[in-house]
């Protein structure tokens, strides 16, 4: 017996682990004698950066800080500020978990409780949330052809996009800023909004250039006039990431995310506090990918032996789009309940969002937290918190109902105006970033296995005739007659496997 299997390797992204661990934070907090006492709360937030993500063979662990920052008003009517850094620490453990893992690490603040003791006393309580992510590149060997042993078989031809390359990488930026002649020196740091965006991404040779902006937005309260100033400043990025197995055709996918960003005072040459010490670190997810010519068997039968097949299922990946947008999200707060005079400060934080497609085009739907604080008609400080919805839609290169996308949403920019009494309206600027993949699932023949003791014995007749139905396919009557479809196209001077009418037809023995 002479038979003989190729097969063809293909490349997947696996989640090969998920997990999550609660963090609880219990805060008592005396305000030093410097700051003011407190008047009135306005906010209290707990931001948990990441410093540190160690991977070893099946285990990850995971060092953070956790920044509680205390936004309020003074005995004096203006506002105030204080900060204070908590250590974390967590890990998990899992044999899927190898050093060549791409893991993730993110941090989610899900309640914050503040109470005031007294006028310099706090009492905090938090919850926060590890969520790790492990994801491995994965290979599997597809049947793809057969011969020999009068073995037949049929075939359906694909573009498939295989996975070449998977990782994570974190890296840091640091830079001292000067604030300029026009600002004041800075007393408490009340926010630090960031957006990291990558402009060129250039594979060559197993490496990833990576070139691009992290923008970062620091909210302050002045040390002269007491109240609330903003300084803008982008890092420039510039990185060359190892991804094994990809070469200049390689379609990547970039998700660059915030884990942490850090922006100390401190004094300039005058003793003033106009320099900004910025230490951001920021973690890049990349996933790349290689559209191949893929042909999967999907039924297979011998002229000569008895075969038994084996079917699997596969999921079938196929490029369809990929593009990079910004859109503006606007959203009008009416009847707040105060006259709002000015906004001192606006910004937006917990972004969180989904993919999904249908016909033509990919929908992303989110949310987000935005945060408005206000001088009112009166002369007093206020603030807004209110959830934000989002949605944006993207044309695709072709028609899906169901998506595998490897993308991002982030905020780079917002702002805030008064747009009538009690009236206020917030632009919020998204980037948006996606690599999307078709998906579907098809069963195919993983293994074929020849019965040696299974020898047809040669019953047919030289010609039958057969007369078929419209919509009958040569395969099916060449299986059902143990004869080829190339024999049947042959003899009745056909070119299509389907039937598009009854005919009577010759079907020849093999």
């Amino acid at each position: 017996m002479n038979f003989n299997c190729e097969t063809q390797k293909l490349g997947f992204c696996e989640t090969v682990f998920e997990s999550t661990a609660e963090q609880s934070l219990d805060a008592d907090i005396t305000l030093p004698d410097y700051c003011p006492e407190i008047q009135r709360i306005l906010k209290c937030s707990v931001e948990a950066n990441i410093i540190s993500v160690q991977n070893t063979s099946g285990r990850v662990t995971a060092e953070a800080s956790a920044v509680v920052r205390l936004l309020y008003v003074g005995e004096n009517g203006k506002p105030a500020g204080y900060e204070q850094s908590y250590p974390l620490q967590k890990f998990i453990e899992s044999n899927r978990v190898t050093t060549d893992s791409a893991v993730s690490v993110n941090i989610n603040t899900d309640y914050v409780n503040c109470r005031a003791v007294n006028s310099r006393r706090l009492d905090i309580r938090a919850m926060l949330t590890f969520v790790f992510k492990v994801q491995n590149k994965r290979e599997e060997n597809i049947l793809c052809s057969a011969d020999g042993s009068g073995i037949q078989l049929m075939q359906e031809n694909y573009s498939f996009s295989a996975m070449r390359g998977v990782c994570e990488k974190s890296f840091s930026l640091n830079e001292v800023i000067e604030m300029g002649e026009k600002t004041h020196p800075v007393s408490q740091i009340i926010n630090v909004s960031t957006c990291a965006q990558a402009s060129e991404v250039k594979i060559i040779n197993n490496k990833a250039l990576v070139k691009g902006d992290c923008t970062v937005k620091i909210y302050y309260i002045s040390e002269n006039s007491s109240t609330i100033e903003s300084i803008e400043h982008a890092l420039p990025i510039s990185q060359i990431i190892e991804l094994d197995g990809t070469n200049e055709n390689s379609i990547c996918s970039l998700r660059l995310s915030m884990t942490s960003c850090e922006a100390i005072a401190k004094a300039d040459t005058s003793g003033d506090m106009c320099l900004i010490d910025l230490n951001a670190r920021i973690s890049a997810f990349m996933a790349a990918f290689e559209e191949i010519p893929l042909s999967l068997i999907t039924d297979a039968y011998s002229t000569e032996y008895e075969v038994k097949n084996t079917f699997k299922n596969i999921e079938l990946l196929e490029y369809n789009d990929k593009f990079n947008s910004n859109f503006t999200n606007k959203v009008v707060f009416e009847s707040i309940g105060v006259s709002v005079d000015c906004v001192l400060a606006v910004w937006c934080s917990d972004i969180k969002y989904s993919f999904s497609a249908k016909d033509d085009k990919c929908f992303i739907n989110g949310t987000y937290q935005a945060t408005v604080v206000y001088r009112d008609s009166e002369g007093k400080i206020g603030i807004i918190q209110k959830p934000v919805d989002f949605d944006y839609s993207s044309k695709l290169g072709k028609k899906s109902e169901r998506i595998l996308c490897y993308g991002s949403a982030a905020i780079s920019s917002c702002f805030c105006a008064v747009t009538g009494d009690s009236r206020l309206e917030l632009k919020t600027e998204i980037f948006i970033s996606a690599v999307v993949l078709s998906s579907c699932t098809k069963k195919y023949v993983s293994a074929i296995e020849i019965n040696e003791e299974g020898f047809k014995c040669d019953k047919s007749c030289a010609l039958t005739v057969y007369f078929s139905d419209k919509g009958e396919t040569l395969w099916d009557i060449a299986r059902r007659y143990n004869t080829t479809v190339e024999a049947i196209m042959a003899e009745n001077n056909i070119s299509e496997n389907v039937i598009d009418e009854s005919r009577m037809m010759i079907i020849p023995g093999v």
